[in-house]
């Protein structure tokens, strides 16, 4: 046992990305269930542990952390071994690349593209059902996709020819993508790097049947 502890959930993207990790990695990890959606994480004892009411946290040993990202560098670094992350600079900096791109520019705007549909899933009996679907042609979110789609014309995964961390952190927020009505056919490159990764047991394992439909 290593005595770590998670507190998330699988209904959450950042949740699912850092259970994805651990269970590629093999690590063996607690996981503490903590439903933000049903104000858990408002809670007066959650918020000794996160005092933004968040997930997910890792607890080990003398280290509390957030941000799912530096959560992903911290497992691989200290218990996977390196083997979704690198030894060597120059992968390690392409990795860390995505990793800043993914909680700088990808998630917050997939987060408000997706809001609503991803809010009436979770709390279908508080929020409406919405009017319209997600507007996959907004001009930002359009420029990222066709980014992630260039970048994908040339290799296989985000940082090269294997499977890295940066893979399962961009790929987090596609969990909500079937709920949300994604142009799969629009970024068929995109679609293809998603099947590759569903292909992988970490992935399938963390995969909430919310989101299955």
């Amino acid at each position: 046992m290593t005595g770590l502890k998670l507190y998330s959930s699988l209904l959450s993207a950042n949740g699912r990305k850092v259970l994805a990790v651990c269970c590629a990695l093999e690590i063996d990890i607690t996981i503490e269930e903590v439903n933000v959606y049903a104000g858990q994480g408002n809670s007066l004892e959650y918020l000794k542990i996160n005092p933004l009411g968040q997930i997910p946290v890792l607890s080990d040993a003398h280290i509390r952390l957030s941000e799912s990202n530096a959560v992903l560098i911290y497992l691989s670094e200290k218990y996977g071994n390196m083997s979704l992350y690198s030894s060597i600079p120059e992968r390690r900096a392409e990795i860390n690349k995505w990793l800043f791109w993914e909680s700088s520019q990808w998630q917050p705007l997939l987060t408000t593209i997706m809001a609503k549909e991803i809010g009436h899933k979770l709390l279908p009996e508080l929020l409406d059902a919405p009017q319209s679907k997600p507007d996959w042609n907004n001009e930002q979110i359009t420029m990222q996709c066709r980014y992630l789609e260039s970048v994908l014309s040339e290799r296989e995964w985000l940082a090269g020819d294997e499977l890295s961390l940066a893979d399962f952190s961009v790929a987090a927020m596609s969990t909500y993508f079937k709920t949300a009505s994604f142009p799969y056919n629009t970024y068929p490159r995109i679609a293809a790097w998603l099947d590759r990764l569903s292909e992988n047991e970490a992935w399938q394992k963390t995969e909430h049947s919310l989101w299955q439909q």
